[in-house]
């Protein structure tokens, strides 16, 4: 499990990055544990252009 210390009550498809704490530093560490731990090749660049968990996530779903 992946864990950013963001609570999972604050985590909405419809909530922006912002909203749950998803700031500059957190997606870079993010891109960091997606690239090592699960093998998938996301950028920061990618994960910083998506504007909310959803887009996240269907990022995250086409790798």
């Amino acid at each position: 499990m992946i864990s950013l210390g963001i609570s999972e009550s604050d985590i909405r498809l419809e909530a922006t990055r912002e909203d749950v704490g998803l700031d500059s530093i957190a997606v870079v560490e993010l891109a960091l544990v997606l690239r090592r731990e699960k093998g998938l090749a996301v950028t920061e660049e990618e994960l910083g252009a998506t504007a909310t968990v959803a887009d996240v996530a269907a990022l995250v779903a086409a790798r």
